[in-house]
């Protein structure tokens, strides 16, 4: 009972996680500052939370240090891109193949420590492939709708820029382009670069928490996470104040009393989520919980993607999420 409890938990918390890393990317990522200063302040949050819960001084290691960096370094960026890849492309698509970035800890896995290919990874990668394909194709007008999206952005910005009053704060959230995620015509571009890179990211943070176990502790994953999201908020809070002193913006825009939820609920859900994974690992194989954790939160992306936010999907990108889906569980195994 208590393990369908934690499975329950896990995909509730990570379903809950990109439900605020949308309603942060639409309503106040005005730009790359507030971005880092949004991070920043909910990783000090999650490091608050993970200290309540004690703490063994002797993990930190410059070697856990040193690891504890790769994995903060790749986080902060990681979900800069899968913010901005959200911004143009439905939720759903996006976490598919943002969470596909695990293919890397496999491949890390294969190359540096010979650890055995089986054959239905490599059928999870050409699957994985083949649903990228799918999923950038469309016709002539779903081609049309992907430009306008690249080309307006920034256009309608500026429109909505004086009739919104905009400060310096470089508060441009009313005026996020839709054109391609809302109508559901083919991917920008933009997208495609914006969460290539974020899958990769997303995969160094897989092989940052394999090198940990493998060459520090298997057990001590507080300590990991709390060292990790102390150095994450140290980057992210340096960079973002930089970034605003060089811009010369404020944050004004922060002051709107939802930014206080969205804020304590990534921060909730990132470290309740990390922390119930990190439990499950230690209770069930990795062959029953990655297959159904992932599978489900694709599943719940795209519910949230189309009831949430309104979110239309094409024909081709419905085929491209299933034959993604039957990736991620092949290279789940």
């Amino acid at each position: 009972m208590w393990i369908i409890f934690l499975f329950i938990a896990a995909i509730v918390l990570f379903t809950f996680q990109n439900i605020t890393f949308k309603q942060f990317s639409h309503n106040f990522m005005a730009n790359a500052d507030s971005y880092f200063m949004f991070s920043g302040l909910y990783f000090a949050i999650i490091c608050a939370i993970f200290l309540a819960f004690g703490l063994d001084i002797s993990v930190f290691t410059p070697l856990a240090a040193a690891v504890a960096l790769m994995f903060a370094v790749s986080f902060v960026f990681a979900i800069f891109f899968y913010m901005k890849a959200m911004e143009y492309g439905p939720l759903g698509l996006s976490f598919l193949f943002f969470s596909a970035g695990m293919l890397w800890p496999i491949l890390f896995g294969i190359i540096v420590y010979n650890q055995p290919a089986p054959l239905h990874n490599g059928l999870g990668l050409v699957l994985l492939f083949i649903a990228f394909y799918i999923s950038t194709r469309g016709g002539k007008d779903e081609a049309r709708s992907a430009a306008e999206a690249d080309d307006n952005v920034d256009g309608n910005v500026d429109a909505t820029t004086d009739n919104n009053a905009i400060d310096k704060a470089g508060n441009t959230t009313d005026a996020k382009a839709d054109s391609s995620n809302k109508t559901g015509g083919k991917l920008s571009r933009k997208w495609i670069k914006y969460i290539v890179i974020a899958s990769c990211t997303n995969g160094i943070i897989g092989i940052a928490v394999k090198l940990f176990r493998i060459t520090v502790s298997h057990e001590a994953v507080t300590e990991f996470l709390f060292l990790s999201f102390g150095l994450a908020a140290i980057i992210a809070l340096i960079t973002g104040s930089v970034l605003l002193w060089k811009n010369k913006r404020n944050l004004s825009h922060f002051r709107k009393p939802s930014f206080v939820w969205v804020t304590l609920g990534t921060a909730i859900t990132t470290a309740g989520g990390n922390y119930t994974m990190v439990a499950l690992t230690l209770l069930v194989s990795a062959l029953l919980q990655f297959p159904v954790i992932n599978g489900a939160l694709v599943i719940t992306s795209i519910l949230v993607s189309r009831i949430v936010f309104k979110e239309r999907v094409t024909k081709n990108q419905l085929i491209a999420i299933g034959v993604g889906l039957g990736a991620i569980l092949l290279l789940s195994l």
